[in-house]
């Protein structure tokens, strides 16, 4: 963790629940046990960024254009054995915005993805 301030307004519940969907879908995705994850934090100008990175099955370019829409989930076959319906990274990046925020992800099939969430700090 880089980040020397990390102050932010945020809704505790919500911005929690965005960091846990984006660590369970690292380890639903993630073919090892355990899943190798990192979290890095850093500034950057007015902003804190965190960054989850994991190891994971990573996505199509494709998915990677529409994994925050509403009800979307790259068809994987019988690949994996991952139940959801195609709202938490919706959800997460509705919660992103609200708080004035950006999320983005890069990913690639067999690679893994990163997640980056920028966020304004209290001045």
């Amino acid at each position: 963790m880089d980040a020397e301030s990390t102050s932010v307004l945020a809704n505790e519940t919500h911005f929690t629940n965005v960091v846990v969907n984006i660590l369970d879908n690292a380890i639903k995705y993630s073919p090892e046990a355990p899943p190798k994850i990192d979290v890095y934090t850093e500034n950057v100008g007015t902003n804190i960024i965190l960054k989850i990175k994991d190891q994971g099955s990573g996505m199509s370019k494709a998915a990677v254009k529409r994994v925050f829409e509403k009800f979307y989930r790259e068809h994987t076959g019988n690949i994996h054995n991952v139940k959801g319906h195609g709202l938490g990274l919706a959800y997460v990046k509705r919660i992103v915005d609200d708080h004035q925020g950006y999320i983005t992800v890069e990913s690639e099939k067999d690679k893994g993805s990163t997640f980056t969430v920028r966020l304004p700090l209290i001045s």
